[in-house]
């Protein structure tokens, strides 16, 4: 293909075709969604009954068609040992490809009661939905003279353009929740797809979705009343591709107010660094960030990056409002 705009078609050639190995879609912000950064940690918060996430991440938008992420997230505390959660995420590749993923979370805290950390194990039980839009597909024999006519016909025929498929996913998670400790350590580790499913959309040949294996870990410092300081680091593997990203957060309360504000940095290894701003508000958070393209890719993407919004908020089934904390926020 010769023609700028037609990259995603590239992309669609690589991840649908018969032998291909597609990737699961990824937040910056991967700590402002934690059910579906781990399974283990669903439900597993204090202070508060329920807790709901949204977020949004639009990238490469200048390109002719952008990659658009969403994500939405419910889950519950009960008697902070059982957690039990929904979950939802759309990831549309420009219009060409889509994957819908939905389930139920569970997790289960193994610690004892009134401990000072949670050790937890947790589940998804969920479907993947795979559809292939073969409308915005372009093909070597429509291209004509130096450009592509997308009225020529294509000679290609897609019997099928969509998949259903099982997804089985799994994790283990600590935290340290001692309120009294200046210095609070979480880590976990995640395998999803568990099951391999068979992702082939046009049914030529198997292709199985190849497990993800995520690592996450960091720690919560308070460095003075209402100031903290939270480096955090995750890597992640799937197939032949890894993932690797680091940096730090920082909360400082603002003065005689209920009002914390938010700014970190981050490092994805040969992509992107990334700038956080946001602020908290009693039980509620909101973050922006915004990545800055340093992989071989900016020289297309005139180093424009992804944009990125999340809302996190916690709250009470009888509405009385409580004072929230996170290991990881």
């Amino acid at each position: 293909m010769k023609n700028l705009n037609n990259i995603p078609a590239l992309l669609i050639a690589l991840c649908v075709g018969a032998g291909s190995m597609a990737q699961d879609a990824q937040l910056s912000q991967f700590e402002t969604a934690p059910i579906t950064l781990n399974p283990a940690l669903t439900g597993m918060f204090e202070n508060a009954d329920f807790r709901m996430t949204s977020n949004v991440r639009s990238q490469w938008n200048s390109l002719s068609s952008s990659f658009l992420t969403t994500g939405f997230a419910y889950d519950i505390s009960i008697q902070q040992r059982f957690g039990a959660g929904l979950y939802m995420t759309n990831y549309n590749q420009a219009g060409i490809v889509n994957t819908f993923q939905i389930g139920t979370a569970g997790a289960y805290n193994v610690s004892e009661k009134n401990a000072h950390h949670s050790l937890s194990i947790g589940v998804h039980l969920g479907m993947v939905y795979k559809k292939v839009n073969n409308q915005q597909l372009l093909w070597d024999s429509q291209y004509n003279g130096g450009y592509f006519d997308s009225d020529l016909p294509s000679g290609e025929i897609l019997q099928r353009g969509a998949r259903f498929m099982p997804d089985v996913s799994a994790g283990v998670a600590y935290r340290s929740t001692h309120d009294r400790k200046r210095v609070n350590p979480f880590g976990n580790f995640a395998l999803f797809h568990v099951t391999t499913p068979d992702e082939s959309i046009l049914r030529t040949t198997k292709s199985d979705l190849p497990i993800r294996y995520s690592v996450n870990g960091g720690v919560r410092v308070e460095i003075n009343d209402g100031m903290y300081l939270i480096p955090m680091a995750l890597y992640m593997r799937q197939g032949n591709d890894q993932m690797i990203n680091a940096g730090m957060l920082a909360e400082i309360g603002i003065m005689g107010t209920t009002y914390s504000a938010v700014a970190g940095c981050s490092y994805r290894v040969n992509d992107a660094i990334i700038a956080q701003v946001g602020l908290k508000h009693n039980n509620a958070a909101f973050r922006f960030s915004y990545d800055v393209n340093v992989s071989s890719l900016k020289t297309y993407t005139r180093k424009n990056g992804a944009f990125e919004f999340s809302i996190l908020y916690y709250g009470t089934h009888s509405g009385r409002q409580r004072r929230t904390t996170s290991s990881a926020f």
